[in-house]
């Protein structure tokens, strides 16, 4: 059955869905797009709808067999996309249980990112993105910091959200663990070293502020040093996902 109205009752809950306050309040994520819902099902994501345009049921009998999916006109599925250009593909999944424990391999080669009122989702997306290319242990949000389910965040995450763990902490939880653990502590900051005469050493966390305020001075002033990426051309400072995937790379080095 192909359903053609807008105002079917399916397609009008499907629609609020869509909207990411909505689905967070139901513990579901929404996803749309070929790629997107493929690297989901492929990490061990289980849809609990699948929702296609007419002309994509094949897609659903191949990755979704024994989901009797929710197949709409190609007009409707248009109307409630979030895509210029519509792949006919979405799924609805849970939110993944947010992870309560910051990890520790305790091997001496954990890395950490940890993020202090990140707001930009592209940044977000794209730091964790790096941080799973790296082979970075976690990354660690804080309180304040954008919705790492944010439709925009798990479009740039290429498909990394599903993983790398994620944790949301405070910075006097992170503080705590990290001292505990013997975790050497980086605040990118435009005051620190330059990253060419500081020697990193791991296991390592490095901490990036916000887009337009950088880190809070509490926050650098508890950190073990501060750090900063030369620049010879004539640019103040790297965006915030940038200057995490420089210094990821470095300390990814010494793995």
């Amino acid at each position: 059955m192909i359903i053609t109205s807008r105002d079917n009752p399916n397609v009008k809950r499907i629609a609020k869905l869509t909207r990411r306050d909505q689905a967070k309040k139901e513990g579901l994520i929404y996803l749309e797009g070929t790629r997107l819902c493929e690297e989901a099902l492929a990490s061990g994501q289980t849809a609990e709808e699948v929702i296609v345009s007419e002309d994509r049921t094949g897609w659903a009998e191949e990755f979704t067999p024994g989901i009797e999916p929710l197949v709409l006109s190609k007009s409707v599925f248009q109307k409630i996309s979030q895509t210029v250009n519509p792949q006919g593909v979405a799924l609805v999944i849970k939110e993944p249980q947010e992870n309560n424990e910051i990890p520790f391999k305790d091997d001496g080669k954990d890395i950490y990112v940890v993020l202090e009122n990140t707001q930009d989702p592209g940044n977000l997306g794209t730091i964790i993105r790096t941080a799973d290319a790296f082979g970075l242990t976690a990354v660690i949000v804080s309180p304040t910091t954008c919705d790492p389910y944010n439709d925009k965040v798990i479009r740039a995450t290429m498909g990394s959200i599903w993983h790398i763990p994620i944790v949301r902490k405070t910075m006097d939880e992170c503080f705590g663990f990290f001292d505990k653990a013997g975790i050497d502590t980086l605040a990118m900051h435009l005051n620190g070293s330059e990253l060419g005469q500081s020697v990193l050493k791991l296991p390592c966390a490095y901490f990036i502020g916000n887009e337009g305020d950088g880190l809070t001075d509490e926050t650098s002033s508890r950190c073990s040093r501060l750090v900063k990426i030369p620049m010879r051309g004539k640019a103040e400072s790297l965006n915030a996902a940038v200057a995490a995937s420089v210094i990821g790379y470095e300390l990814s080095k010494l793995i």
